[in-house]
């Protein structure tokens, strides 16, 4: 921290300066809605998710299961997550079906999130009505239920609606192991903070090891564990990412957008899109 003195007037102020190195966290909304389901109703379709699917149950009572473990009866103020690439199955009751509101989530580390609050691993929390989890839950959903016009205004409400139900869920209801999880958390941030700052550079997996003194094998699992991903497709996928933000914003050549997310040829930077987006970097930006 710095300190500087300065004197006005003949009074004496402090001006004090702390830098604070605070990562963005990548979640998104993609999708919600709410369902009186019928007795016995079950989901028919595929239950392997390639986002996160948030549930609270406003009414009713049901059974759900995720892979690996046993069916728990849940009913009204109950919550249960449909993780991201994990089976699972869920079943209204045949008397007194539920019904329930759900809220899709993608982003890089929701997986993270979700590890550590109550909800990792068996992906049901029991009584969190009334909570302030549950009371962020409700505003989010109201906020994207109330169909407002998406300015800017409206869509950094329902960033910072969403961001305060993680803040509630994970202090209301933090899993067992996330104090055992910190140190591996820290790793993984310095690992995307590193690739965040580098790949301009032509950063690749190695350097990342070698800038945090560890092994691939453990940045692997450490990547896996908390986005789903191996190093190198983060790594790619954050260069896809903003190169995409490039075509769409800039004039710039094919060429100079390639530079500028760490490749060193338009050839190499166009297959790599090409196999990422599924379209080369002219057919992208028209």
């Amino acid at each position: 921290m710095n300190i500087l003195t300065d004197i006005l007037g003949g009074s004496r102020m402090e001006f004090k300066y702390k830098r604070v190195d605070i990562e963005h966290v990548d979640c998104n909304v993609v999708f919600y809605g709410r369902e009186q389901t019928r007795p016995n109703y079950a989901f028919g379709g595929n239950n392997v998710r390639d986002s996160y699917v948030l549930h609270y149950i406003v009414s009713g009572k049901g059974r759900f299961a995720s892979a690996g473990h046993k069916s728990v009866a849940l009913g009204a103020g109950d919550c249960f997550l449909l993780p991201q690439s994990v089976p699972c199955f869920y079943q209204a009751d045949g008397e007194d079906p539920w019904a329930y509101e759900w809220i899709g989530l993608t982003g890089m580390h929701l997986g993270e999130l979700f590890d550590r609050s109550g909800l990792a691993d068996k992906y049901w929390l029991r009584h969190v009505d009334g909570s302030a989890f549950q009371e962020q839950f409700a505003a989010l959903f109201q906020g994207l239920h109330s169909g407002r016009a998406a300015t800017l205004a409206n869509e950094l409400q329902v960033q910072s609606q969403l961001y305060a139900m993680f803040y509630t869920l994970l202090t209301e209801f933090p899993g067992k192991g996330a104090q055992e999880r910190v140190g591996a958390t820290a790793t993984m941030n310095q690992a995307v903070t590193f690739m965040r700052q580098n790949y301009p550079r032509r950063c690749n997996v190695t350097d990342v090891c070698t800038a945090l003194h560890v092994s691939r094998t453990y940045l692997y699992t450490l990547f896996r564990r908390f986005v789903g991903m191996s190093p190198q497709q983060y790594l790619t996928q954050m260069r896809m990412d903003e190169a995409k933000q490039l075509l769409r914003t800039t004039d710039n050549a094919v060429d100079e957008v390639a530079a500028r997310v760490g490749y060193k040829d338009a050839f190499t930077f166009s297959k790599a899109f090409k196999r990422a987006v599924g379209a080369s970097p002219r057919k992208y930006r028209q």
